[in-house]
Formats: C-alpha cells, sequence, structure tokens
C-alpha cells in the first residue's frame, strides 16, 4: 500500500512541480532540499471474519510537506489533500482526509528554520488473505 500511494501522489503534476519526485517513505534523506513530503504509516488495522481475515485493511497514513515557507508547506499540503480525499481506484477502496495541522519542523528540543503542514489519512484497500 505504502508504494502504491507514494506512486499516486508521484503521479500529480503540480505536485512534482513543486517538490521535484521528493517523496519519501518514513523520512527524508539527508540530502533533500524543501520543499519534501515524508510519508509513513501509523497504524494498520485489519479486518475479521469468524473465518478470519476478510481481506480488507484500513490504515492511517501521516503525510507531511515541509517547506522553507510556511506558503509554500500549506500549498503542498492542500494539493495532496484535493488529490488524496476522496480518492479510489483498483488499489485503494477509498482514501479520506482525517485531519490537517500544522507543526514545528523539528522534534522537540532542536532548532529549524523549515514549515510542516501535517495530513493524517484513511487509506480503505485489499491484501491477500
Amino acid at each position: 500500500m505504502e508504494e502504491a500511494l507514494i506512486a499516486l501522489l508521484l503521479s500529480d503534476t503540480g505536485l512534482m512541480e513543486i517538490v521535484g519526485g521528493k517523496v519519501r517513505p518514513g523520512r527524508a534523506s539527508q540530502t533533500d532540499l524543501a520543499p519534501f513530503v515524508v510519508v509513513q504509516v501509523i497504524d494498520k488495522n485489519r479486518s475479521y471474519t469468524m473465518k478470519g481475515h476478510s481481506g480488507l485493511v484500513r490504515s492511517r497514513v501521516q503525510i507531511d510537506a515541509y517547506a522553507d515557507t510556511y506558503a509554500q508547506a500549506k500549498e503542498v499540503s492542500r494539493i495532496i489533500e484535493a488529490r488524496l480525499n476522496g480518492y479510489k481506484d483498483a488499489a485503494f477502496k477509498a482514501i479520506f482526509l482525517e485531519d490537517h495541522r500544522d507543526l514545528p519542523a523539528a522534534d522537540a528540543g532542536t532548532v529549524t528554520t523549515k514549515f510542516r503542514s501535517s495530513l493524517d489519512i484513511t487509506a480503505h484497500y485489499g491484501e491477500p488473505q
């Protein structure tokens, strides 16, 4: 699912014009210059019936847009939201926006000049049983 989600983001020409293909799983490369996007799975819940795993999965995914300016971080996150919210295809049964927040770009205790706009989505999809 993670690879399909990243491929979906990379297929958006408006997003690629801004981030230049820098959509990373888990964390950005130390050589990545802003703006860039980081995708990480927060949780993955499988659906079960009395016969076992139904094949349906719901995952919460955090997608962070990092940029040198607040306006650019918001622009990137808005493009991602427009691309993903309500999306469905053969790979995804449905994708929905759950939460959107602006956060400092660094963890507590570090100093940075970067801005981060963070989206939480829920992706519903099937996986082999």
